[in-house]
């Protein structure tokens, strides 16, 4: 999960504030996910909050993977078969990804080590975001284990685009095959990475692609439009999966994995070229949404456990939509705490490493 810099002129790059808003907004979706699931368990028998409304909030997740996509071509199109560029890059997301998720890992590890179910190898595969035939320690991180395998995929095509471009045709022979056999492989890094490239969610990020190559080449008619188009289709994807009539995104189903990555695709292509026209503010409040958004997607599973725990032990017995909110609330709270106490310093010493080799890539 990346920040976006869109340059405005030649000497001028700026935040583009709408990306950041819906970045943040997409962060709530999984936060209101994976907390109506835990309230729901804790208040047995009283049905999931707000009826369920927040069944598709993991469709936050292919908004992510266009957006990463987007923002790395946009970014770093001009590095493309230039290995002297590839040290900057790896160094820009690694640095990007892995201080703050180690951050968290060190709580994770805590809880499983105290638990008695802490397991050498399944950690370290959960530390480097290693594919693995089950989730990882910090579930959520899941979603980190396809963000690195694209980075690298991408730093290929830095060092030898041509070299990548063979690469990316076994990729797509793979999906493929993976569409119409079952690739049975055993449980081992090799048969876990097969399963991870042959993931429909790897698409997503050449949509992204797509989009940045548009937005450089092409001007969008109706961008609002387009926007509010996009929009309104993540949202009737949403509630139709909610009512269950085609397989659930959560079992990696093609149809609403390419649903919802095409109408992110609109909406991130619809508010970048009417924010880029001028035609499209949404103030400071983006920039907060857009600062969250990463600490909050780490962390909220820890602050919603430990809300809703607490409203137990205080024997609450009111609302699960309050209830919810609340922890969500708190969740975005403890997030913003992180952003400023540990993940803005920690972004700050890791620039100034940087600079002190000779040159600062900026931070994006």
């Amino acid at each position: 999960m990346t920040t976006i810099a869109h340059s405005t002129s030649a000497t001028r790059a700026d935040k583009l504030l709408t990306i950041e808003a819906a970045r943040g907004i997409a962060a709530l979706l999984v936060a209101f996910f994976h907390g109506s699931h835990v309230v729901e368990l804790a208040q047995p028998g009283r049905g999931a909050p707000f009826g369920g409304f927040f069944g598709f909030g993991h469709a936050g997740v292919p908004f992510f993977f266009v957006l990463s996509g987007y923002i790395i071509h946009y970014i770093h199109h001009a590095d493309l078969d230039r290995p002297g560029r590839l040290g900057a890059f790896a160094w820009k997301r690694a640095t990007r990804i892995y201080p703050l998720y180690l951050i968290v890992m060190v709580l994770i590890t805590a809880k499983y080590w105290f638990a008695g179910n802490f397991e050498w190898d399944y950690w370290m595969k959960s530390v480097l975001l290693l594919p693995q035939s089950q989730l990882p320690m910090l579930v959520q991180s899941w979603t980190l284990v396809h963000e690195v395998l694209f980075y690298a995929l991408f730093g290929l095509a830095i060092w030898r685009v041509r070299l990548s471009r063979w690469v990316l045709l076994a990729w797509a022979i793979l999906f493929c095959t993976a569409r119409v056999v079952d690739l049975r492989l055993p449980p081992g890094l090799f048969g876990d990475t097969v399963r991870t490239l042959a993931s429909p969610y790897n698409l997503l990020f050449l949509l992204g692609m797509g989009v940045s190559w548009v937005l450089r080449h092409r001007t969008v008619p109706f961008p609002r439009l387009l926007a509010l188009a996009g929009g309104a289709g993540f949202l009737a994807t949403g509630l139709v999966e909610n009512t269950g009539l085609y397989k659930s995104m959560a079992e990696h189903g093609l149809l609403p994995v390419l649903l919802y990555g095409a109408s992110s695709a609109c909406l991130i292509m619809g508010l970048v070229a009417a924010e880029t026209a001028g035609s499209l503010r949404v103030g400071r409040i983006g920039a907060l949404l857009g600062a969250l958004s990463y600490p909050l997607y780490l962390t909220h599973g820890i602050a919603i456990s430990i809300t809703v725990e607490v409203a137990r032990k205080l024997h609450y017995a009111g609302s699960g939509a309050l209830l919810l909110t609340g922890a969500v609330a708190v969740a975005c709270v403890a997030a913003l705490v992180v952003h400023r106490c540990v993940e803005k310093p920690v972004a700050t010493w890791l620039r100034n490493v940087w600079a002190r080799r000779g040159a600062a890539p900026a931070f994006t």
